[in-house]
């Protein structure tokens, strides 16, 4: 019912209906319908936490625990498309608890990128930035291909991957630098 009425058309009654209890047995145990939104989107981020962090543990390599968190991600994604509907589908509320998931996902990843950088595997740049960068990739195109049938889990895992190695441009271009610059400061901090 959520996955394809989306967050805002599904009715609680409906909800009951649909796992063939009442509506009285629901809020025994969900206050609301945002709390069940919670509980599924906190239920899938554990399972998924659980399957990387399985990754993680038989992975040293930087550059290949990005290949196979990213594949573990898109195969968890694929495994639960129905779940992944409600969470990220069209019309599902980007909601707190949903950033509150990504900000797990965010520090394993600005985590690998880090390692990857003292020991020289990714060259030097700002993991704090890419992380979030690399997280927010994923999201946008697992949220796009759950509903695709034509694109299979192989291309698009390695399609994300491609352009997180390589980027877009064909030729290789000299390494952006971060910025040296300050910080532009505030009419508050210049004294207006």
């Amino acid at each position: 019912m959520l996955a394809s009425r989306g967050y805002h058309g599904a009715k609680i009654a409906d909800i009951a209906r649909d796992a063939d209890v009442g509506v009285g047995t629901f809020y025994l145990y969900y206050k609301t319908k945002e709390a069940l939104f919670t509980a599924l989107v906190d239920e899938t981020a554990r399972l998924l936490k659980r399957r990387l962090d399985v990754v993680h543990g038989q992975v040293t390599d930087p550059r290949d625990y990005a290949r196979a968190s990213t594949a573990t991600f898109f195969r968890f994604a694929d495994e639960h498309r129905e779940l992944f509907r409600i969470v990220f589908g069209h019309g599902a509320q980007f909601h707190d608890v949903v950033r509150r998931a990504q900000a797990r996902f965010i520090a394993d990843v600005r985590e690998n990128l880090r390692h990857g950088m003292e020991r020289g595997v990714f060259r030097r740049n700002r993991a704090e930035v890419l992380a979030p960068a690399f997280v927010g990739l994923s999201y946008q195109v697992v949220s796009w291909w759950i509903e695709q049938e034509a694109i299979s889990l192989e291309e698009v895992v390695e399609s994300v991957l491609d352009f997180v190695f390589h980027g877009v441009d064909a030729a290789p271009s000299k390494p952006l630098r971060p910025s040296t610059r300050r910080p532009r400061r505030s009419r508050s901090q210049r004294g207006s």
